[in-house]
């Protein structure tokens, strides 16, 4: 009955990561020591670092309006907003409403018919045409009966194309929000401020330094493609080559058998290539990745730049304080460690690349308007 939809998180994204080269801030897949801060490579054998001392940038400036601040306070207190499920009231356009219903063609049910306690919201849940907007002005607790067809394509079923059908159903609550207003017991209630004013302030101390903060990665990143393309591979080590592009294949091949789909399967219907094709892609985003690494590790022996294991757990504490987690509801969310997600992910070269891009940064220059 209701129209399914595909979960294909990141796909389209997919295609765009491997089919072209991408400077990250970032990297994704974890090198287990083929990469180390030891330094055990010799980089120079490698790569020849292009500049990266004294490269110029825009002047870092950025203020924000008082539209922006209100925006931003009405969102804090969106952000409050509690909901209930009530059994009195009528139903209304965008209300999300708990039905139980029953659907017949020719006085007899069919498979996906029928439901109880289903949640739909009017207006946004996918239904046969009628159904939802056939509940608009409808009570909260009344039993409805609708006399619908189905669409003369109904590709979820095609046996029921076009065929007339009867709803009985019984709408059994709706969602309340009740959001609070915005004045100086919100502020005492949710915030460790006592007046308006010093809370706006504070508001507009975080946007300031958020825009800032981003600011300052664009310049970073922008100086990190500049260093990263005026440098040259001398030729690519080949453990590390091979390494990065059997992790991109692993990856996408775990996806697929997420999807429950073969791994020719996959790349047909969802990256639009074959294997072959891939395995180029996955080889040119390798050497991206390498070449990235190259010249991190190369800068940072030659800066000696390190991520301590101080530096590192700490780095792991913010980030799971930042996103609201302590260590057990992290791992109880993701089925991991915050340092077994961290190793996956590659934080801790992560970590190196943030300490590269401020160096890289102190040594530049900035450009007054």
């Amino acid at each position: 009955m209701t129209k399914r939809k595909k979960i294909i998180i990141g796909c389209s994204a997919a295609v765009a990561v491997i089919a072209v080269i991408i400077l990250l801030m970032v990297f994704v897949f974890d090198t287990f020591g083929l990469f180390t801060s030891e330094y055990k490579l010799n980089y120079d054998k490698y790569v020849k670092v292009g500049n990266y001392k004294g490269l110029s940038y825009d002047k870092i400036k950025v203020s924000v309006t008082n539209k922006e601040v209100k925006a931003q306070i009405k969102s804090n207190v969106s952000a409050k907003a509690t909901t209930k499920s009530v059994k009195t009231g009528t139903v209304k356009d965008g209300d999300t409403i708990n039905i139980s219903y029953v659907g017949k063609v020719n006085g007899k049910t069919f498979s996906g018919g029928s439901a109880e306690n289903s949640n739909i919201t009017i207006g946004q849940t996918s239904m046969i045409d009628g159904f939802t907007d056939g509940l608009i002005g409808k009570k909260v607790g009344s039993k409805v009966k609708l006399n619908l067809r189905f669409p003369k394509n109904y590709s979820a079923n095609t046996k029921l194309s076009n065929k007339k059908v009867v709803f009985t159903l019984t709408i059994n609550s709706k969602q309340v929000t009740t959001t609070p207003k915005y004045n100086l017991a919100f502020v005492k209630k949710y915030t460790s401020y006592k007046t308006l004013k010093a809370y706006e302030a504070s508001v507009k101390k975080e946007l300031l330094a958020t825009k800032k903060s981003e600011k300052e990665n664009e310049v970073k990143n922008t100086l990190w493609n500049q260093v990263v393309a005026s440098s040259k591979v001398k030729k690519y080590p080949q453990k590390q080559l091979q390494y990065e592009q059997e992790q991109v294949i692993a990856r996408y091949k775990k996806m697929a058998k997420s999807y429950n789909l073969s791994w020719s399967k996959f790349l047909k219907t969802y990256m639009k290539t074959d294997s072959k094709s891939f395995n180029k892609q996955a080889k040119s985003y390798a050497k991206s990745v390498v070449k990235q690494k190259l010249v991190m590790h190369s800068i940072a022996k030659k800066e000696g730049l390190k991520v301590t294991n101080k530096e590192y757990k700490n780095y792991l504490s913010k980030l799971l304080k930042e996103a609201g987690f302590t260590e057990e509801s992290f791992k109880s969310q993701y089925g991991q460690s915050i340092e077994e997600y961290g190793k996956d992910n590659d934080y801790k070269t992560n970590l190196l690349l943030q300490k590269v891009l401020n160096k890289v940064i102190k040594y530049g220059k900035e450009k007054s308007k």
